[in-house]
Formats: C-alpha cells, sequence, structure tokens
C-alpha cells in the first residue's frame, strides 16, 4: 500500500513576522550600505547574499540551540519563506525600482540647462505628477542631489504624487507577475521538472537534520566545508587589503581588451576575465547544454565585430552590429521564447482557463483561484496601457510596450528558473526597440518621455526583477510542502510594504548624504547620457535604415534583424527538441549581449568545465559526490561578501566589493 505524502505546512505567524523585520532593516539599509559605503550589494541579484546569510544565521543560532535544549526550532518551510520574503522586498528596494525611480524624479530638472535644451525636448512632455519639479532651482531638486541644508526638512508633499504614480505602476506590473507566478508554476515545477538552481543552497542549508543531529547532513559534510573554505580564505585576505592597502592582492580578475592587437582580430573584446565562486558553484548544477550555450555564445557574439572589420562594410544591414543583435535580434527571440512557452503550456493553460470560467479551483494546480489571477493578469496589463496613455504616451506604443515587457520578464524568469544565472539584463528595452524599430517620425514627444521614463525608473537594470524572486520563494516553500496560497499572498504583501519602506529609506538617505555622492551611475552617469540620448533623438532625428537592393529599399535594417532573432531563436528551439544531442540553446543568444554575461562567461565556463571533467571521467556517482563542494563554494561567497559587509557598516568606512555592483 502507497504512503501518502505528508500534510502541508502552513505559513506561521513566527515565520511571517521574522520575514517582515528582516525585509524592514533591509530596505531602511541599503541605501547606506550599496550605494554609499560601496559595499557587496545586500541583495544585488537572484541569489541575495543577505537571505543566506539570514537562514545560515539562524540555522546555526536558533536552531542549534533549540535543539539542544529538546526543541525542533524554525521548520524548513518558515526558513525558506524568510528566505524569499527578503529576496522580494530586497529586490524592489535595490535594482527593482528603488535604485533608479528618486533618482529620475529629480534628473531632468536638475540637469536641464540653457546649452542641452532639456526644457523644450524632455521637461516640456512629462506630465505633472510624473516628476517632482520641472524647475532646476527647486529646493526639492536640489536637496535630493546634493544633500539637505542644516536646519532644512524634506519636502515631502511635492514627493506624494510622483510616489502614487510610479508605485502605482509598480503594483500593476507586480500583479501580474505574481498572477503569471500562479499561472506557470506547477507547469515548470511539476510538469517540466526545472531544476531552480538558486533555490538549492538555501533549501540544502534548512533541511531539518537526522534525529539527534544538530545540524544537517549538507553542513557536516566535508566536502560542504572544503568548498566554503576556498572563498573564505581568499577573500578574507583580499579583504584585509582595504584596512591594508600595502597587502599584495590574490588576483580574481583579468583585463584582456586588447588580448589581440591587430585588425580584424582586435575588434574580438572580451573586457575582464572574472572568477566569482557563486557563479562556478551554481553552474555546476546545470545541464550541459545550458552551461555551454551561455558562455559559448558569449564568444560568437565578440567575433561579430571581427566578422565586421573583415569585410569592411559600414552601413546597411551591419550598421551597428552591437544594437542589431542584443536588441532586435533578441527582442525577436525573446517574443519567439516566450511565445513557446506558452506553447508547451497550452494543455495546462487551456484546464486553468476552463477552470476560470466554471470558477473553480484545483487545491493543487492554482497556487491562486483562476479568477483570481485571471482578474489580475488583466488588471495589470490594461492599468498598464492606461497609465501609458495618460502619460500622453501613443496608443500603439503602449499596447507594443507593455506585451514587450512582459514578455521579457517572463522569458527571464524562465532562464533563472532553468539556468540559474545569478542575475540577468536583457538589452531588449521598450524605448530602444520602438524608437529603432519604427521611423522617427512615427513617434511624438510624450511618447518619447514617457518612454524614457519607463526606461530609466523600471526597465533599465533587470538584475533583481520581481517575478524571478516570487517563482524560486514559491518553488523553495514547494519543496518544503507548504501551502502555496497563503506564500503567494505572503509574497505579495511583502511586495507593498517593501515598496513604500524602501522609498522612504531611498529618499532619506539621499538627502543626508547627497544623491550625487552616493551613487554616480543612478544619479549622475545614466541619467545625463539617457537625457541626451533622448534629447538628440528630436533634434537629430537618426536616419531610417533600409536594407537595398542597388538604389532600391527592400526592408528595414531593424526590423530585418527582429524577424532573423526570431526565426534564430525558433529553429535552436526546434533543432534542441528532435536532436538530444544538439548542444546550443536560445538562452545563451538572448544573454550574449548584456552586461551580466560579459562579467560572467568565465565563471560559467569554469562551472561547465568542472562538471564536463567529472561526469566524463567519474560518472553521475562522482558528481552527486562533488556536488556540496560546489554549493559550498556559493555558500561561502555569501559568508565572506557578510562578513565584509558587516565590518564597513560596524566601522562606517568603505568595503570590499565581492560581488558585481
Amino acid at each position: 500500500m502507497a504512503s501518502r505524502p505528508a500534510p502541508l505546512s502552513p505559513v506561521t505567524a513566527r515565520a511571517v513576522t521574522i520575514g517582515f523585520l528582516a525585509s524592514l532593516a533591509v530596505c531602511l539599509v541599503m541605501a547606506y550600505n550599496d550605494y554609499y559605503l560601496q559595499n557587496t550589494l545586500l541583495i544585488g541579484n537572484h541569489f541575495p547574499v543577505i537571505s543566506i546569510i539570514l537562514v545560515m544565521g539562524l540555522v546555526l543560532t536558533v536552531n542549534v540551540a533549540a535543539r539542544r535544549w529538546g526543541g525542533t526550532g524554525l521548520a524548513v518551510g518558515e526558513l525558506l519563506l524568510i528566505w524569499g520574503m527578503v529576496g522580494v522586498a530586497g529586490g524592489i528596494c535595490s535594482a527593482g525600482i528603488m535604485r533608479y525611480f528618486p533618482s529620475w524624479m529629480v534628473s531632468p530638472a536638475y540637469y536641464a540647462s540653457s546649452g542641452n535644451d532639456y526644457q523644450s525636448f524632455i521637461l516640456r512632455h512629462l506630465p505633472d505628477w510624473m516628476v517632482v519639479s520641472r524647475d532646476p532651482d527647486a529646493p526639492a531638486v536640489k536637496w535630493f542631489m546634493e544633500g539637505l541644508p542644516r536646519g532644512a526638512s524634506i519636502p515631502w508633499k511635492v514627493w506624494v504624487m510622483p510616489m502614487l504614480a510610479w508605485f502605482g505602476f509598480a503594483l500593476l506590473v507586480f500583479a501580474s507577475n505574481l498572477a503569471l507566478v500562479s499561472l506557470f508554476y506547477q507547469q515548470w515545477s511539476d510538469r517540466e521538472r526545472l531544476i531552480f538552481p538558486l533555490v538549492q543552497v538555501p533549501f540544502e542549508v534548512s533541511r531539518d537534520p537526522e534525529p539527534g543531529r544538530l545540524v544537517n547532513e549538507f553542513l557536516r559534510n566535508r566536502f560542504t566545508w572544503i568548498g566554503v573554505l576556498v572563498p573564505v580564505v581568499i577573500l578574507g585576505y583580499n579583504g584585509l587589503r582595504t584596512y591594508m592597502p600595502g597587502m599584495p592582492a590574490f588576483p580574481l580578475s583579468w583585463y584582456v581588451w586588447g588580448v589581440f592587437p591587430d585588425r580584424p582580430w582586435s575588434e574580438f573584446h572580451l573586457n575582464d576575465v572574472n572568477i566569482y565562486f557563486t557563479v562556478i558553484g551554481l553552474t555546476f548544477m546545470l545541464t550541459t547544454e545550458i552551461a555551454f550555450s551561455m558562455w559559448a555564445f558569449v564568444l560568437l557574439y565578440k567575433c561579430v565585430p571581427v566578422y565586421v572589420a573583415w569585410l569592411g562594410v559600414a552601413g546597411g544591414f551591419w550598421a551597428n552590429p552591437a544594437s542589431s543583435i542584443t536588441v532586435f535580434e533578441a527582442s525577436g527571440a525573446i517574443l519567439a521564447i516566450a511565445g513557446f512557452l506558452f506553447w508547451i503550456a497550452r494543455r495546462s493553460l487551456a484546464a486553468w482557463w476552463n477552470r476560470a470560467v466554471a470558477g473553480r479551483s484545483d487545491a493543487v494546480l492554482d497556487p491562486w483561484s483562476p479568477r483570481l489571477a485571471l482578474a489580475l493578469i488583466a488588471a495589470g496589463l490594461l492599468g498598464q496601457v492606461l497609465w501609458f496613455l495618460l502619460a500622453g504616451a501613443q496608443w500603439w506604443v503602449a499596447v507594443l510596450s507593455v506585451v514587450l515587457f512582459l514578455a521579457i520578464l517572463l522569458v527571464l524568469t524562465r532562464i533563472i528558473a532553468e539556468a540559474g544565472i545569478m542575475f540577468v539584463q536583457s538589452n531588449v528595452i521598450a524605448y530602444d526597440w520602438v524608437t529603432g524599430l519604427f521611423p522617427p517620425a512615427w513617434i511624438t514627444g510624450r511618447t518619447l518621455g514617457t518612454l524614457m521614463m519607463q526606461k530609466a525608473v523600471i526597465m533599465l537594470d533587470l538584475r533583481e526583477i520581481f517575478m524571478p524572486y516570487v517563482m524560486n520563494g514559491l518553488r523553495a516553500c514547494g519543496q518544503a510542502r507548504m501551502k502555496l496560497g497563503p506564500v503567494l499572498w505572503v509574497f505579495a504583501a511583502t511586495a507593498v510594504v517593501g515598496l513604500g519602506i524602501s522609498g522612504y529609506g531611498r529618499i532619506v538617505t539621499s538627502h543626508k548624504y547627497g544623491g550625487v555622492n552616493m551613487d554616480q551611475y543612478a544619479n549622475v552617469g545614466q541619467p545625463m547620457g539617457m537625457l541626451d540620448q533622448v534629447a538628440s533623438f528630436q533634434k537629430n532625428p537618426p536616419t531610417y535604415e533600409y536594407v537595398r537592393w542597388g538604389e532600391r529599399r527592400v526592408f528595414p535594417v531593424n526590423a530585418l534583424h527582429f524577424v532573423i532573432g526570431g526565426v534564430f531563436a525558433a529553429a535552436l528551439l526546434w533543432l534542441r527538441a528532435m536532436f538530444l544531442w544538439w548542444p546550443l540553446h536560445p538562452f545563451g543568444f538572448v544573454l550574449c549581449g548584456s552586461w551580466a554575461m560579459t562579467v560572467f562567461w568565465f565563471s560559467v565556463f569554469l562551472g561547465w568545465a568542472f562538471k564536463a571533467v567529472i561526469m566524463t571521467f567519474g560518472g553521475a556517482q562522482a558528481y552527486r559526490r562533488a556536488l556540496p563542494l560546489f554549493l559550498g563554494l556559493a555558500l561561502g561567497e555569501s559568508v565572506m561578501a557578510g562578513f565584509w559587509m558587516l565590518v564597513s557598516l560596524v566601522t562606517g568606512q568603505p568595503g570590499i566589493a565581492i560581488l558585481p555592483h
């Protein structure tokens, strides 16, 4: 007789309380730690340092003490719920929205001058509710960027309207994302059995020990601690250099931009070769196909400028190969993959739709009721389109931008769930896509201003997007056999609270230290570059390039690249479905030109190489024995990042940034 599965565990008040308190602390301290002290980012990616350290700390203190005195401590599900909550809140209070939102409420006015025409080409197109002020001399503008004068107080009144407007837009995005997670979770987790690599370290740390033991097998495994020891020793030594600069460094990064001096190979630019222990450890869990594709496509992408230089062409189809591939071909690939994700889930989606129409809900298949999920998707999408229209954007641009954004979020969430990349980015952004795919004369100034603000505030830096945190958190709690409906509600509440608290923390910290003295990229470089780009687009509209046959215009260049990207991704999907030996996955193509893969490619290569060697010479048994060592690498890097972060917070001195900023 088959044994019955263990009953589902409920969401507990103590886990929610700890999760909310930890999330509150992260939201308040993040701007100071990340952008003033320039430490390792508290969150910074979808394998957040602070979440891992918190779970590890609770296991080794609270749970060990409880078991020593005859108790049980926090259950696996409680620990993983806390891990998920901190990730959800932390992503919001950094690049998820809050790294850029406050700065862009004042940047268009702060950087406006008589010489750059921002007033004529940008500020006059922005509605009053979208920014704090259009006046460069407004106190609220200067005080955020330069710091609050002695005796003055933050002018919260002028921040209320833009906060309501942008927080409303963010909540519409979150609503549609939560509904999509509810819709796709069972398909990805149970039917396709994705491994969710980023969940495995916190799950292994949180697992209950055997009876009579204080910690579980993973934390007793000597290979785990060998893995932990490698980054602890190396990063511990390198961290000392912050306080003793005369010490020689242990190199983990090499600059190899000009590795080939002569043309055409001089165009082969690899930037840096970096070693990140977390990336190596997580890549070890991936399939060979995905891991190989992630680094191989980066090298293939770097060969494109070499080929163009060899051809000696200028203009036409090869006018701008970088943006042609990373924006237009990648956008075609993203839409093709998004369509494929809906296609392979068509049966479960059809069943979900039937349950929504009938008003039924399946306790196993539906974390949220189908009608609720359907309502949230509709409200989220229609609400975002309406937001664009209220801002003055053209209706067709509004629809295309919202659909593209949703496709990007779905595909990047899938990449994180399947490929386990710590953070992902994409150059496919509505502003660049629309302005490059359609003639400049088709796009109005108000549309440009709205697209600019959407790109700057919420689309530019996708390293901490909301949806993957929710999907990974739901998967972690699902592995611990928790009731997923309440978990999803907890994540939704965490998002709302995190949005408000992180907005307060970010604005207060910037008024204290001055925005221009903190995050140079978000407060200076990125706003000035983007504002110049938008003003220049209107003053000197770019030429709309066509592929020509002789003197005859045949097809728009960027539109052709868009079609090629979609066809290429579809072909890769078909080939991997037809041939088990096919080595290339379209995920590598989507990410090949992003900054994330430029930073991570070599570490991905090392993780792939270690696994290939171990599987070739030792087989599956050797892989299983070695896995704790590689998970230990990820755990050890997080521990050292947290240690030096704590030292910096205590001393008030800038620390060492271990993971990418």
